[in-house]
């Protein structure tokens, strides 16, 4: 296998189609998405919000789009991103009499989430194979948050949310009456809980399970497995199967463990004068460490179905900004098995997309957009 490069954007995030489209779609951070059509780049974007976005530190901005099943007749389509208040923002647009750029002035506000902080915010929408549209919201990014946001089920924070993104008369979006805390106490929008920072998940395209990258604190990054709704993944009582915080809710006894955990960039040290490791700015831990593995931000939730790339054909993707080797696995009966690297390597990988042909693509913050081709 090899990497194709496909373009050089600011900051890309996120690569995407329309249903059965040639085109495919690159969103950058600082807030534009372009269109690249037979391998060109369009000269103007497909839609510019770059004046209404945050790209405070590294977790704010633009952050995904995705389009509506029925994009080719109703011309919907939903983007998250970070406004000038830090709020985590789920907008509607629709397409102009051009097919290559939105109407900015269809723009709808669909879900609007106030955030305590600039960190953990999520900020994929993606539909799932029910048609529904699925938001992953981060935690709001308080360290060590004494009210357990993500288990508390009367909060948007630390969870996957599920809803029918069309106005419903003065509401702005509907809830699927099958959703799990219907008619229970806790927010409706609620589909999955628990989670520190779900950046990127998706669907194994056999079973509809839901696979989800959970970016970490000090210990682990962690692949999610859901093929259920209302699962709770034990955050912040715990960072994977780790003790992370003491006294929380009772709902935390019942939290389900990571399928994949890796160990982050630090170990026990043997050496006494071994400094603490740092991470990305994260707080100082307290125990003597030395450099392991360089993981810092998880980023799963592709699976590839492109028989044009047999290695790979029935596999999910998953790597680390902080480590460039791109891996992957198979997921039976719930479990993560059969683990392999690719040979295939992104330096600050952000995320990883497909478009309508089922090509795959990763992205890099460092600016180029790749492809994943079959070496010939």
């Amino acid at each position: 296998m090899k990497l194709v490069e496909v373009g050089r954007f600011e900051q890309p995030v996120y690569a995407t189609s329309p249903p059965r489209d040639r085109r495919l779609f690159v969103v950058e951070r600082t807030g534009r998405i372009w269109v690249v059509d037979r391998g060109r780049r369009l000269t103007r974007p497909f839609l510019d919000l770059s004046r209404r976005v945050s790209v405070s530190g590294f977790e704010e901005g633009l952050l995904s789009l995705a389009f509506a099943p029925d994009y080719a007749s109703s011309g919907r389509l939903y983007v998250d991103y970070t406004d000038l208040r830090h709020r985590t923002i789920v907008e509607e647009f629709r397409r102009s009499s051009e097919p290559n750029v939105a109407d900015r002035r269809t723009a709808r506000q669909v879900l609007v989430i106030p955030n305590p902080t600039e960190r953990h915010h999520g900020g994929l929408v993606l539909f799932g194979p029910d048609g529904h549209l699925y938001i992953g919201q981060g935690d709001g990014g308080i360290y060590r948050d004494p009210t357990f946001p993500a288990q508390r089920l009367d909060n948007l924070h630390g969870k996957i949310l599920r809803i029918d993104p069309r106005a419903h008369g003065a509401r702005p979006y509907r809830v699927p009456p099958d959703n799990p805390f219907v008619g229970r106490p806790g927010r409706d929008e609620i589909w999955i809980y628990g989670l520190r920072n779900p950046w990127r998940f998706g669907f194994d395209p056999s079973t509809g399970t839901l696979v989800i990258g959970d970016v970490g604190e000090l210990i682990a990054e962690e692949i999610d497995i859901a093929p259920d709704a209302a699962l709770n993944f034990g955050w912040s009582c715990l960072e994977g199967r780790a003790t992370y915080a003491s006294g929380g809710p009772p709902s935390c006894a019942r939290a389900v463990p990571p399928a994949l955990e890796l160990i982050r960039g630090s170990l026990r040290a043997t050496n006494e004068d071994t400094a603490p490791t740092v991470t990305r700015g994260r707080p100082r831990v307290s125990t003597r460490l030395s450099v392991g593995k360089p993981v810092c931000s998880i980023v799963a939730g592709v699976s590839v179905e492109n028989r044009s790339l047999p290695s790979l054909h029935g596999r999910h993707l998953y790597g680390d900004f902080c480590d460039s080797s791109i891996r992957s696995f198979l997921l039976e009966s719930g479990r993560v098995v059969d683990q392999r690297t690719t040979g295939l390597e992104v330096f600050l990988l952000s995320s990883f997309g497909t478009d309508a042909a089922g090509r795959v693509y990763a992205t890099s913050l460092a600016g180029p957009v790749y492809r994943v081709e079959a070496a010939r």
